[in-house]
């Protein structure tokens, strides 16, 4: 380990340290939100004066002053029309990102301005040295460097307490099903919880915790409990075994991995029942809710991206997939069915306006009589999905990332498309329709060709790959790729019959 690496595991643990020694106390957490709702306009306005307007080399400066908008227009904007039809007449007039752009894989073009980006340029250059580094997974192509001042996820522990207060859960024992580093959900989860004063009982994970780097290991080792212990997707009986032991218990993990928690319970009928478990990465459908539901479970959907954070999170009374958007700490808009958001805390990692993050889902404004809704959380999110990045077990990749595998794999291009399905249960499964027209196709060589062949990509690729073998994710079928009604055939078709039908 080189001396950059320790000096950057010493900083970690000086604001582990501050961080971890004063937990959040619920009427704090109140404190927080409450003045962050009061104050959202006026921290819109200060960032954007400091980290926009007075660099002059930031690409968000640059496109505010081609669209005729100077911080004097901004704030006469923000005060008349307020906040959000400030941002979609920003918009309007092509001050926005997409996913490209954000990512600096694309310049900023627009009608007479061109602007050549790294991903730095989008960095916030006030967060303190006692922060995390990271990176994100890559999912949406090249993986993207992110910074989180302790600060931030102070802000999103608030809302974490919070949440677990409505529920009824803040004296319920409760365990992580993530895995471990490099994946960064279980550490996320696990600091969120330490900062609430509920340090986790267990910490199962899909991956083996032996293949952690030494710099992860030392880093939970310094953290201290809970040790993380192994369980992969075919070992959620342990999971279940443990809920069994303290019911009713809560377990925080991905949509799929609560399906099997389901499943195993049911299978070896064992009684879960009353337990709760808080659900993200992937969409929770009503048939997954269903399935559930079945072994006496309640599932709830948490949205995070890394860029960003907390997004959402249901109340108990949200219908399926539904969620409070947290609107304390984010802006965000609609258009096309595109979600845009903007940042509103100054400890974000990433400076944010009007950014396309590749996700989808549909906005609503209505009244609720949960704590959220009294907060004044009245933006509601709900079927969110992604055009650009599949996700099925908890891990992401891109969708033209696994379409070149399988072609590789295949040896020829358009001979086969991916079909997303969910069995009888919720669970996604993803099927390749390969043509009859090949021949002599062994279909488990072929599988594990497409595993392989993703395996050496990024990180989170590979990562991808290791558990989509375990689960099974990938199945074939012989029949010829469907075609859109323009002639083209998509890499992804995701309207098909259960996988049990195909």
């Amino acid at each position: 380990m080189n001396s950059a690496r320790l000096r950057q595991l010493a900083r970690l643990a000086s604001g582990f340290r501050a961080f971890a020694r004063t937990p959040l106390t619920r009427n704090q957490a109140l404190d927080i939100i409450r003045r962050q709702m009061a104050e959202r306009e006026t921290r819109f306005l200060e960032n954007a004066r400091r980290l926009i307007y007075d660099n002059p080399a930031n690409p968000y400066r640059q496109l505010l002053l081609w669209a005729g908008c100077g911080p004097g227009d901004l704030e006469t904007s923000v005060k008349t029309r307020g906040l959000e039809k400030t941002l979609q007449q920003l918009r309007n007039n092509g001050v926005c990102l997409s996913l490209d752009e954000f990512k600096a894989r694309a310049p900023i073009c627009r009608r007479g301005l061109t602007i050549e980006t790294c991903e730095s340029d989008f960095d916030n250059p006030f967060l303190g040295t006692h922060r995390l580094e990271g990176n994100t997974s890559g999912s949406r192509g090249k993986s993207t460097r992110i910074a989180y001042d302790w600060e931030f996820i102070t802000e999103e522990s608030a809302h974490e307490l919070l949440l677990y207060d409505m529920h009824g859960v803040l004296d319920r024992p409760t365990a992580l099903w993530f895995p471990v580093p490099p994946g960064i959900a279980g550490l996320h989860n696990l600091l969120m919880n330490l900062k609430t004063g509920r340090v986790p009982a267990k910490w199962f994970s899909q991956t083996p915790t032996d293949a952690m780097s030494l710099e992860a290991r030392l880093a939970l080792r310094f953290i201290g409990r809970p040790r993380p212990e192994f369980a992969d997707l075919s070992r959620a009986d342990k999971v279940v075994a443990w809920l069994a032991s303290v019911r009713p218990g809560v377990v925080r993990t991905f949509g799929s991995s609560a399906v099997r928690i389901a499943q195993a319970a049911l299978e070896t009928g064992t009684d879960i029942s009353g337990s709760i478990l808080f659900a993200g990465g992937e969409p929770l459908t009503e048939e997954r809710h269903r399935f559930i539901n079945r072994a006496g479970l309640k599932v709830f959907p948490r949205y995070v991206a890394t860029e960003t954070g907390l997004v959402a999170a249901a109340c108990p009374e949200a219908a399926a997939g539904e969620m409070h958007f947290y609107k304390d700490r984010l802006a965000v808009i609609g258009h096309d069915g595109n979600l845009l958001f903007t940042s509103l805390t100054v400890h974000a990692g990433k400076i944010m306006l009007n950014v396309e993050l590749g996700d989808c889902g549909e906005l609503t404004v209505k009244p609720c009589a949960c704590p959220f809704g009294d907060l004044g959380f009245d933006l509601h999110l709900a079927n969110v999905r992604s055009n650009e990045k599949l996700t099925v077990e908890g891990m992401t990749v891109l969708v033209s990332e696994l379409h070149a595998a399988i072609e590789a794999a295949a040896g020829r291009p358009d001979c086969c498309q991916l079909w997303q399905t969910q069995d009888e249960r919720g669970l996604n499964k993803l099927v390749i329709a390969v043509s009859p027209d090949v021949t002599d196709l062994d279909e488990s060589k072929f599988i594990a060709a497409v595993l392989d062949r993703l395996r050496r990509g990024r990180p989170g690729s590979a990562l991808a790959a290791d558990v989509w073998r375990q689960a099974g994710t990938l199945q074939v079928v012989r029949e010829q790729p469907q075609w859109s009604q323009g002639q083209k055939m998509l890499p992804l078709a995701r309207k098909v019959p259960h996988a049990g039908h195909v």
